[in-house]
């Protein structure tokens, strides 16, 4: 008997190929340094904070990368749409099918979540390039001495009224996960680690479209953004 909140049986599902591996890589490398970021601040862990710190600013430029050069379901042009289509999808969720909300890729709501997402942590990790904290961290941020005093003090601003947005943006995202997995029964985390899905067979031909980059190329960019970044922080702090 077919589940109620499915247009079609469990038997009829395929497994389609959904997200490549930077794509996987970069996501979970990215809760693994915000996590510890998270951590070392509480803990007054202040150079384990910065590693975590450069580590995050590293992923974003790698992803921005990405999201031009990437799978085609990995690109900007590909998942952010207008606010009509993001209206939309949002009022078919209360009632829609596995048919209804279906994309190779972020959904329109979800695809502007991952956008804001990486707005907030790459202006956490830029902003931090410049702080300056003297009261019980004594740290400087390795670029704090080449701009004024300031502009180190609204980039300090920045780095800890900031970080109240990414916990919001954090826990909706997350929320959003439970509430897929819940209830309409789709497992996005699942698909996030091993990159596959289960989807009714008439719905697969909508993921042969997906053009996917290749990993090496990926992996390559990601290593020359963290590269890059401790490069220039080497620089910096002479």
């Amino acid at each position: 008997m077919s589940n109620p909140d499915m247009s079609h049986p469990v038997s009829d599902e395929k497994k389609v190929k959904l997200w490549d591996f930077p794509v996987r890589l970069f996501h979970w490398a990215l809760v693994i340094a915000i996590v510890t970021a998270w951590w070392t601040n509480r803990q007054v862990m202040i150079d384990i904070h910065a590693i975590a710190g450069y580590s995050v600013l590293a992923l974003v430029i790698f992803r921005i990368i990405w999201g031009f050069v990437g799978s085609s379901n990995a690109r900007f042009a590909d998942f952010l749409t207008g606010p009509k289509r993001v209206i939309n999808y949002m009022l078919k969720i209360p009632s829609g099918t596995m048919a209804d909300l279906t994309y190779a890729g972020h959904n329109p709501a979800g695809g502007w979540m991952v956008a804001v997402l990486i707005l907030l942590v790459g202006l956490q990790a830029f902003s931090g390039l410049f702080a300056s904290e003297d009261t019980f961290l004594f740290f400087d941020g390795p670029l704090v001495a080449y701009v004024s005093s300031d502009f180190a003090g609204t980039m300090n601003w920045i780095h800890h009224t900031n970080i109240n947005l990414i916990y919001a943006a954090v826990g909706l995202h997350v929320f959003a996960a439970i509430f897929y997995l819940v209830v309409k029964r789709e497992n996005l985390i699942r698909a996030m680690v091993i990159g596959t899905r289960q989807v009714p067979a008439e719905l697969a031909e909508r993921f042969a479209t997906i053009r996917f980059a290749s990993p090496v190329l990926g992996i390559a960019i990601l290593i020359i953004c963290a590269l890059a970044v401790w490069g220039g922080i080497t620089l910096a702090r002479g």
